[in-house]
């Protein structure tokens, strides 16, 4: 096992997390209607978690280049191809809703990242 991966395995987790994310929403984005399982949720509330969570382990698996705010317009055009990808499969349709959903979970996790972001390095800073 490489030397550097045994003293902090956790970028290569949060790598694979991350690689983990993206395949996940584009198999469940582009998945027949048929083939869906729903949550109590509801569409929106799941659009908004998953892009919440996806955005979490995107911008700590890149902590530094590039930027958080690039890295949230990225993960918002993923969304866009994928909502439009939903065209393509049997029962499933494209939803500007389901995308602003989408868009606002990346939003509010970029948004709790540059907060505790800007907190850390002004504990750093103290101590």
């Amino acid at each position: 096992m490489p030397e550097n991966l045994e003293k902090n395995p956790l970028p290569v987790l949060l790598r694979v997390a991350f690689i983990g994310c993206i395949i996940g929403l584009m198999t469940l984005a582009w998945l027949p209607e048929k083939a869906m399982t729903r949550t109590i949720l509801g569409g929106h509330a799941e659009h908004f978690i998953a892009y919440l969570g996806t955005a979490t382990i995107m911008g700590l698996t890149f902590p530094k280049n590039p930027r958080l705010a690039v890295l949230c317009a990225l993960l918002i055009m993923y969304a866009a191809v994928l909502e439009a990808g939903q065209l393509y499969s049997p029962g499933r349709h494209a939803s500007f809703q389901d995308l602003a959903f989408s868009s606002a979970g990346v939003v509010t996790g970029g948004l709790f990242l540059w907060m505790a972001r800007t907190r850390m390095l002004s504990w750093q800073k103290i101590g």
